[in-house]
């Protein structure tokens, strides 16, 4: 059987489609209900602050950079389209998913806590879809790791 590769630039670019995709949807569900709640309860706002720098700054700027590092040192020249991550990524992302999904149907987490939570995460893994978008503009994966 014959798997289906892109050029590992390309990578870059499907990994910052579906950061920024999956950044839009969660920020799309937790941006409505901070808005909603921010007026009355105006401490969601700097828990949203807080939570995204937390993220960007310890989680997931490091995963850019990690992922970035990684394909560049391949020396293949084309990967399989689903080598923007790497096994342990895919596991953790299909934790945070499943826990996130399975948290806000059970309502065991308040609007509240989801607000801020889900706002502040989503903006950052939104920022971090266009810093894998801009390493794809500027073919970093294409350097070589010394330079």
């Amino acid at each position: 059987m014959r798997r289906v590769t892109v050029p590992k630039n390309q990578l870059m670019l499907i990994a910052g489609l579906v950061w920024c995709a999956a950044g839009t949807m969660v920020v799309l569900i937790g941006l409505p209900l901070e808005l909603q709640l921010a007026p009355h309860e105006v401490i969601l706002i700097p828990l949203a602050v807080a939570i995204f720098l937390a993220f960007y700054l310890f989680v997931f700027s490091r995963l850019v950079n990690k992922h970035k590092s990684r394909i560049r040192a391949t020396t293949e020249e084309r990967l399989p389209f689903w080598h923007f991550f790497n096994r342990s990524s895919w596991i953790v992302m299909a934790v945070m998913m499943g826990g996130g999904m399975a948290l806000r149907l059970s309502h065991v987490m308040p609007d509240d806590m989801i607000a801020f939570f889900y706002s502040g995460l989503g903006l950052a893994l939104f920022i971090c879809g266009l810093r894998f978008l801009v390493i794809f503009v500027r073919k970093d994966v294409l350097d070589s790791p010394a330079g």
